[in-house]
């Protein structure tokens, strides 16, 4: 299974895809459901992680109507999703 981290903005949101052979894909992509269909509705389910805002429920309504799993994650309780690594930790990472 892949693992996505998002980072959702107002009008461009980062993607972060880890595959299962370990490849990391970064793009960015406009915040509105035809980019994001485009970009993962082809995809096989994957397990994503998105941090709550303003956005985030439509945005995991959407991911999940494409067939994946969605993690709204609350930014106050970061270490419950990853431990903390000294190196910086991919969004995809913390989905793991």
């Amino acid at each position: 299974m892949d693992h996505i981290g998002i980072d959702v903005r107002k009008n461009a949101s980062q993607v972060c895809i880890r595959t299962e052979t370990g490849q990391l894909i970064e793009r960015r992509v406009r915040t509105d459901r035809e980019s994001f269909a485009k970009w993962l509705g082809k995809r096989d389910k994957a397990r994503i992680l998105i941090e709550s805002s303003t956005e985030s429920e439509w945005v995991a309504r959407c991911l999940e109507e494409l067939g994946h799993e969605v993690i709204v994650a609350d930014p106050n309780f970061a270490p419950m999703y990853a431990q903390r690594r000294r190196n910086r930790c991919t969004p995809s990472e913390a989905a793991k």
